[in-house]
């Protein structure tokens, strides 16, 4: 149908250019249609990408569905947790700027922070809490930004015409290092977590 033709153009566009490089006359040749229409279906350029950006950071969310399936050792849930938000990420480089901003463009932003806040850092901090042993909040906090920082942080510095896909690698801008995702987020689980006796 059209009215998803056009929010899956917008997606594409987001993803493959950027967020500020999306424009109503991209997002109609993108979908095969025409301005008018976009406005009959959405009001406006700005209700689009409200919707589109609620879809994105919908997925966002669904990536800490994985600390409520207890099957998985807590490093295993800790690990999948992060292995999926920095595919997130990778697709979506610039939308990490706009969540630690609190970009107030966007309702759907401020919605996921809120999320984050009230429900998101918690489920992180328990299991970083059964990971470790470490039961002081401001040092699981500080934990969690150190891991966030080291894991997160080449996306900060990607252009999203530019980085490298296949393989789903990630090059830092410093090194000029090309290193997949996987591999990163291993190297950094075990020297990071090798003091808790557990097994990764």
């Amino acid at each position: 149908m059209t009215k998803e033709k056009i929010l899956d153009a917008t997606l594409h566009l987001i993803k493959s250019e950027g967020i500020d490089s999306v424009t109503i006359r991209k997002i109609a040749s993108e979908a095969g249609t025409n301005v008018a229409l976009i406005n009959y279906y959405f009001g406006s350029k700005e209700k689009l990408m409200h919707e589109a950006m609620k879809m994105i950071l919908e997925t966002f969310r669904s990536a800490f569905d994985i600390f409520d399936v207890v099957e998985y050792p807590p490093i295993e849930r800790l690990k999948k947790f992060i292995l999926t938000y920095a595919l997130f990420l990778k697709d979506y480089p610039d939308l990490l700027k706009r969540i630690l901003g609190h970009d107030p463009l966007f309702e759907s932003v401020a919605e996921y922070v809120h999320f984050m806040k009230q429900q998101g850092f918690e489920k992180l901090s328990a299991v970083m809490t059964e990971v470790t042993g470490v039961t002081d909040r401001k040092t699981v906090l500080l934990m969690t930004q150190h891991m966030f920082a080291a894991i997160m942080s080449p996306f900060t510095k990607v252009n999203p015409v530019t980085k490298c896909q296949p393989n789903n690698c990630i090059q830092s801008s410093l090194l000029d290092i090309p290193i997949s995702i996987e591999e990163s987020i291993d190297l950094f689980f075990e020297h990071y977590f090798h003091k808790y006796s557990v097994k990764i």
